[in-house]
């Protein structure tokens, strides 16, 4: 079978999440010819090795975000092309055709707005693709690369690329595909459910913090979709999971969300999704303005 599709990881120490996010891959696209790559950032765990196990080509390379990027870009052949990160699970077994059937002659990225992260607290996302998703049509974003002269062993060489130097990473995108008179389609973000009872309390004040979130089922995770159908699931934060408790009361890691928090509702999803009920979001009509915590 022809490969229709690339699917490009961006990976570092993530094998709280890899192996869930690959058995997800070969479900959903057991129909449909694929190419399956990974960037492993130098994973001090088993990240790499969990990837080659599940028949994903993996290069393992110390490089930024931006660069994982545009080197996954640079080995796609195939006419749609997918980047995610490692803690993204697909979900709906159409997700693929659900995606390409956004995309046209003028739309070349199909993306969600990056606007949540549980229940949405990122407002300078607005308008914006966020990086753990982008499905694209291939010739259309290498179309949009440019010519970077970068240094190796001290001998400038050429290099065309696609700028994700902008704010998050992706922040630039709309702007760039503009400029070839492309757009591209934001895709809905759904919070997870509330439970009536708070699933966890902190023991004291977190430095980030809103009642709200203690109460949903899978914290700062958040869902993605079409129109009524929900395509995936973005964990966020799953290596903060992965910390020690000595290690986050070392005083060295910045303090932000709990990691106990962190790491209960990311196994809730992880054991969900193994058990065959993960808890989809109820009310796919309800939006919200985002809001910073």
């Amino acid at each position: 079978m022809a490969s229709e599709l690339f699917i490009g990881i961006t990976s570092w120490n993530s094998q709280m999440f890899l192996p869930t996010c690959l058995q997800a891959i070969r479900a959903t696209t057991a129909h449909l010819g694929i190419r399956l790559c990974v960037v492993d950032n130098v994973s001090s765990d088993e990240s790499a090795r969990i990837a080659e196990q599940h028949g994903a080509e993996v290069i393992r390379r110390s490089c930024t975000q931006p660069e994982a990027l545009n080197l996954l870009l640079s080995r796609t052949r195939e006419p749609h092309t997918l980047l995610m990160h490692a803690d993204v699970v697909l979900l709906h077994p159409q997700w693929y055709e659900l995606c390409q059937a956004r995309l046209s002659s003028d739309l070349a990225l199909v993306s969600p707005e990056d606007i949540g992260c549980g229940p949405l607290t990122r407002p300078f996302g607005a308008g914006k693709p966020e990086s753990s998703f982008l499905f694209f049509r291939t010739e259309a974003l290498r179309r949009c690369r440019r010519l970077i002269w970068r240094r190796r062993r001290r001998i400038p060489l050429p290099r065309r690329e696609f700028d994700f130097s902008g704010g998050h990473v992706t922040h630039n995108m709309p702007a760039l595909l503009e400029r070839e008179g492309l757009g591209w389609f934001p895709m809905k973000v759904h919070v997870s459910n509330r439970e009536e009872a708070p699933l966890y309390l902190p023991s004291e004040p977190p430095m980030i913090w809103s009642e709200e979130l203690g109460h949903l089922r899978y914290g700062l995770g958040n869902f993605y979709g079409i129109g009524d159908d929900v395509t995936h699931y973005h964990n966020w934060y799953d290596r903060v999971a992965s910390r020690s408790p000595q290690q986050e009361g070392s005083g060295k890691l910045r303090r932000e969300f709990p990691g106990e928090f962190i790491r209960q509702y990311s196994e809730r999803f992880l054991a969900d999704y193994q058990a065959g009920c993960v808890d989809l979001p109820r009310d796919l009509h309800v939006v919200r303005a985002p809001q910073a915590l």
